[in-house]
């Protein structure tokens, strides 16, 4: 357990997760400045964090998704969220990111074991409705303080726009870039291989 721990702290994986954890602030900060329909605005982070579960595993996934909530919590309908129901605001983007990273990953995890093209697929389809199954969920547990910041725009019509618009974009980007994510992770596998030849059998005989 040990041996494992310090694997994931290991020069390579740190060097992984930093630039993973770059592009989700970026993509995130990137995100926020398209609104979409005046209410939502895009996320474009779920990738990389996606990417970072599969290579890394779901502490990898999980921590991705943690920062992207805590990003979240600046979205200008967070901040203003935050002035009328601020534990519920606060915990629906903490966990809607966090749940997104964690279940992801720990779908690959698993079904990587019979198919690894499959995994990819799966966990990055899993990213999105996870993401925005836990925001639904989190929009009606405040729904009071959502019509608040909607003014005279209707419950309904915003919660189909976060459905049909936002969930559809981004189910529709990690679909289109599964077979790119798959590349990529067999790419970096090889070479890890390469560079580390050596400790990569050790933890093969250590998994078995």
């Amino acid at each position: 357990m040990e041996k494992k721990k310090s694997n994931f702290f290991s020069a390579r994986n740190i060097s992984i997760l930093a630039v993973l954890l770059a592009l989700v602030i970026i993509l995130q900060v990137f995100g926020l400045a398209i609104p979409m329909g005046g209410t939502t605005s895009m996320s474009f982070v779920l990738v990389p964090i996606v990417l970072g579960g599969i290579l890394l595993g779901p502490i990898a996934g999980t921590f991705l998704g943690f920062v992207f909530g805590v990003i979240t919590i600046f979205d200008p309908m967070s901040m203003t969220l935050l002035n009328y129901a601020p534990a519920a605001t606060v915990l629906t983007v903490l966990l809607k990111g966090t749940c997104a990273g964690l279940g992801s990953s720990v779908l690959y995890f698993f079904i990587s074991k019979k198919n690894k093209y499959v995994a990819v697929f799966i966990s990055a389809l899993s990213a999105p409705i996870i993401n925005t199954g836990i925001f639904i969920i989190g929009c009606f547990c405040m729904k009071d303080a959502i019509l608040t910041y909607l003014g005279e725009f209707p419950f309904k019509e915003f919660m189909l726009s976060v459905i049909l618009v936002n969930f559809a974009i981004e189910l529709a980007v990690n679909v289109v870039l599964a077979p790119a994510i798959s590349t990529v992770t067999n790419i970096v596998e090889k070479q890890i291989l390469k560079r580390y030849p050596s400790k990569n059998n050790q933890l093969k005989e250590e998994e078995i």
